[in-house]
């Protein structure tokens, strides 16, 4: 059960260094952007054959755990010195020494005898490795969550800016660096509620049968009540109340752990799903196309039903995914970088971008385009037997 067509684009074909690329030419092109990737369950390895690549690393209490203390430490060693105007090679040198610093044994050791810490050694999963030497290769930063936990948006584009590599805009990834490359956040993805696309129901008034429920069977109720569904799901996943528990949908309680929330706004899978999808040649793009949940997720961030957004996962961006953009960046309570005078308009108050939709036509509009079109068919037809009549009749003798 894939997301389209495999045909013409193989599987063996995409890697992550092809995928890094693309995401380089798509920070070129909008150099303003802050671009983060996400890992979730990106590797799996299990027992002593996951572990190598022993690193350094420090023992000091504050330097582990206080994130104020972390960006204290960065600042001090930040050359982002914008008053002594340097020379631009000196400044990007020093620049992608700092990022680089982040997460090199020399900087690590440096540090701990400069605090008189003592330093232990840890060991990284041989999978992290594998991935960092990617990064590394294409030249985009590369963390664990911990680093970016408690982070401003500026601060994280500091650390995400590809100039220190001759490149241009903000990207950077993070994950856990655990055995699974884990996502950095509470996913709400719990699996006693799921909202799937298809699945199973028993109509007990139908002689007991079992029938199917599909999510693009917008005109039965079939279709309704699944999207209605999945609004409950994700409007849990965003208003709740805090917790800590990955098996109960909400926010998280700590933010330490849990930099970041994610509303999981499309149709969920589970085997059952799957093999009714497959029953029916459907993929995840279409159900999400035909089923026009992207167009309802954006009509309820641009109505305010969420208390707060860290993160939204869409399928399928190409339907609305610039609709959501734009009701994303126009969100009411975002800065405060304007003067106590001035009230910008934002969110609901601002006309609701153009979205692409799915609707068929009325039957009335079906009813107008036969008849036209069978008006033409049958024109034509006249003129051509009309045609074919006077090659038969041969030249007129006057």
């Amino acid at each position: 059960f894939h997301h389209g067509s495999l045909i013409d684009v193989p599987l063996k074909s995409i890697t992550l260094g092809g995928l890094l690329e693309d995401a380089k030419k798509w920070c070129k092109d909008n150099p303003k952007e802050l671009v983060i990737i996400f890992h979730s369950e990106l590797v799996h390895e299990a027992g002593y054959n996951g572990l190598s690549t022993q690193i350094y690393e420090s023992t000091d209490d504050d330097y582990s755990n206080s994130y104020q203390n972390r960006r204290r430490r960065l600042e001090d060693e930040n050359v982002q010195d914008n008053e002594k105007k340097e020379e631009e090679e000196g400044e990007k040198d020093e620049a992608k020494q700092n990022v680089d610093d982040y997460y090199n044994d020399d900087y690590m050791d440096d540090a701990a005898e400069g605090d008189d810490a003592q330093v232990s050694y840890s060991y990284t999963y041989s999978g992290i490795a594998k991935i960092r030497s990617v990064y590394e290769e294409h030249e985009v930063p590369y963390f664990s969550c911990d680093k970016i936990a408690g982070l401003t948006v500026a601060e994280a584009m500091e650390l995400a800016d590809l100039s220190q590599y001759d490149g241009k805009g903000y990207l950077l990834a993070v994950d856990r660096h655990d055995m699974y490359a884990s996502f950095c956040g509470k996913a709400n993805w719990v699996q006693d509620s799921l909202v799937t696309c298809h699945s199973q129901i028993y109509n007990a008034g139908a002689q007991g049968q079992l029938q199917y429920s599909h999510c693009t069977d917008r005109k039965e109720n079939s279709g309704q009540s699944k999207l209605a569904a999945l609004q409950e799901y994700v409007k849990a996943s965003a208003n709740n109340e805090p917790t800590d528990d990955y098996n109960t949908l909400g926010p998280p309680e700590d933010e330490d752990y849990y930099p970041f929330t994610q509303i999981q706004g499309f149709w969920q899978v589970d085997a059952r799903s799957v093999q009714i999808g497959l029953m029916t040649a459907s993929n995840l793009l279409d159900d999400n196309r035909r089923s026009g949940v992207n167009e309802e997720l954006v009509n309820m961030v641009y109505n305010e039903q969420f208390k707060s957004i860290s993160l939204i996962a869409m399928d399928n961006v190409a339907v609305n995914g610039n609709a959501m953009f734009s009701v994303l960046r126009n969100a009411c309570g975002q800065s405060s970088n304007f003067n106590d005078d001035e009230v910008l308009p934002c969110g609901s108050n601002l006309v609701r971008p153009n979205m692409q939709t799915n609707h068929k036509l009325p039957v009335f509009w079906n009813i107008v385009l036969f008849i036209v079109y069978g008006a033409l068919i049958v024109m034509v037809s006249v003129m051509l037997l009309q045609a074919f009549r006077l090659r038969n009749q041969g030249p007129q003798v006057g």
